[in-house]
């Protein structure tokens, strides 16, 4: 299947594009759900994978309603991105009441019309549920995404089969793709390949401790623990 991973460093962007990886998701920190990258981690990323990459447009964790000088960040941060060689991006926009946010959507689609595709991202498991799942992606397409990642509701995409398998089939009638992520998994994919699903994302990580180094002081700085790209479960999800 086509396999998007998400990464936040070069490493496991190389270890990615090697397990057979199609496209990248860029981010920064992702034990906060991912945020924007930094200019100079596109450009060393790019320097090294020839796969698409999409960047995460996040200003900070937490909800999806972002501020107007949090909107021209995002604007500001697509650009430069778009300059450093993005593909695509990856974002997702609410208003206070958990609507979809139109006009801010609208408006940074059109600050970066030349990206060659946008991703909703999992803003979608938080719109209002008054929304029908059609209603929901009626918006979306309509505004130019080409794809929607989502688990499903809450949970991971295990809890969410049936409804990821709805969303799927309503999909069709809108041209839009989409996405599970969220605990992707070998133990899942079958489901997500016997029901004609196109794409799938993963972090396909492993946790790593950080080694413990001393400081000026002699003091030992506590270890701590990371997420990084392991190839083997790249490796398991790109050829199923």
């Amino acid at each position: 299947m086509f396999l998007e991973v998400c990464v936040d460093s070069v490493e496991s962007a190389v270890v990615a594009e090697k397990g057979g990886a199609k496209r990248i998701e860029l981010c920064a920190s992702l034990e906060l759900g991912g945020l924007t990258p930094s200019i100079g981690l596109m450009k060393e990323v790019k320097k090294v994978v020839k796969i698409p990459v999409f960047c995460m447009l996040r200003p900070r964790s937490g909800d999806f309603c972002y501020a107007q000088y949090e909107l021209s960040t995002m604007v500001t941060d697509a650009k430069e991105l778009l300059k450093s060689g993005a593909n695509g991006f990856v974002f997702g926009i609410l208003d206070d009441n958990q609507n979809i946010e139109v006009e801010a959507c609208k408006l940074l689609i059109s600050e970066i019309k030349d990206s060659t595709s946008f991703t909703f991202h999992r803003a979608f498991d938080y719109i209002a549920s008054k929304y029908s799942l059609s209603e929901k992606l009626e918006v979306i397409s309509s505004l130019g995404f080409s794809r929607v990642l989502t688990t499903g509701g809450f949970g991971d995409v295990s809890k969410n089969l049936d409804r990821l398998l709805d969303l799927h089939k309503i999909s069709q009638e809108y041209g839009i793709i989409i996405l599970p992520g969220g605990g992707v998994n070998s133990s899942n994919i079958k489901f997500f390949k016997n029901h004609d699903f196109t794409e799938i994302h993963a972090s396909c990580s492993i946790l790593q401790l950080d080694s413990e180094y001393g400081n000026d002081f002699n003091n030992p700085l506590p270890k701590g623990q990371r997420k990084t790209v392991a190839l083997e479960k790249v490796v398991q999800l790109s050829s199923a």
